[in-house]
């Protein structure tokens, strides 16, 4: 029985210690795949993603850790893609020469507030309240809305392995007394989404990072019924920033993915996708 893990960020952009650090961990804490993923440049600059400068040494300490920890721990090499509306996604130069194993496409950014300022639905709830109000009215439907319908514009784009905190929008969106996961309008936008996830054959992690502190997974516990009926390939992720994490909340949702009935998770094998059995231990 293993582990695995392709969502991890470290000090080249956000994350709080060294790549090394994280393999550290990850060894006796039964990891046997483990990606780096950390935030890809965008065209401007922003404190938590790495600059396009620094991907050399990036990719060079990744090799390092692979050569040195050989035999220990199957490393990946791979980046979180931001996709944003008319500026930022796969397409972007900086990764038309980059050699990954796998990419992960996320949403951290909605709609523009001035020039290289979007409003970020990832940041602090102040933050997030102050675009709901400033774009939607206060509305967090429409908030929601459009979120799914820049998800959609995303997987269309497609050119990625998987999609990151699928629904990462309800971490803000749980604190509005008009907002419930289970709503018909949200299951019914949420279900569409999925059933393009499908369509397009993109991995869908499930991520643990605020599990602990809240609770949820990124997509909701509640979707997992429709995730498996619809057969969509997942893998579980933890979003690591700090090497405690690298496992946090793993086994709580494999048990809670088996008890929905999910037999597989898709793996990394030389550079294929393969579905692998698990059960609440781990992967077989």
């Amino acid at each position: 029985m293993y582990l695995s893990n392709y969502h991890s960020h470290c000090t080249f952009c956000d994350g709080r210690s060294s790549m090394e650090d994280f393999v550290k961990f990850a060894i006796p804490h039964g990891i046997k795949k483990y990606g780096f993923s950390s935030h890809a440049p965008l065209p401007f600059l922003t404190k938590w993603t790495m600059l396009a400068d620094d991907f050399a040494d990036y990719e060079k300490e990744f090799y390092r850790l692979k050569l040195k920890y050989e035999g220990q721990i199957e490393l990946y090499l791979g980046l979180e893609v931001d996709f944003i509306h008319n500026c930022s996604d796969i397409e972007n130069e900086f990764f038309s020469d980059k050699k990954l194993d796998y990419t992960i496409a996320s949403i951290h950014y909605l709609d523009k507030i001035s020039e290289n300022n979007y409003w970020s639905i990832d940041g602090g709830f102040r933050e997030f309240d102050a675009g709901l109000n400033l774009f939607f009215g206060g509305d967090i439907r429409l908030a929601c809305k459009r979120f799914f319908e820049i998800t959609g514009l995303m997987l269309e784009k497609g050119g990625f392995d998987i999609v990151g905190h699928f629904d990462k929008i309800t971490y803000h969106a749980l604190k509005y007394k008009d907002f419930n996961v289970t709503d018909k309008w949200f299951v019914d936008m949420v279900t569409v989404s999925l059933q393009l996830v499908k369509s397009k054959g993109i991995i869908l992690e499930i991520n643990t990072k605020s599990l602990a502190e809240y609770g949820i997974t990124f997509p909701h516990a509640a979707f997992y019924p429709v995730i498996n009926e619809l057969q969509i390939p997942i893998h579980v992720n933890s979003d690591c920033h700090y090497p405690n994490h690298v496992d946090a909340g793993f086994r709580q949702t494999y048990m809670e993915l088996k008890q929905t009935g999910f037999k597989t998770m898709r793996q990394l094998f030389d550079k294929q996708w393969v579905d692998v059995e698990f059960d609440e231990n781990g992967l077989k």
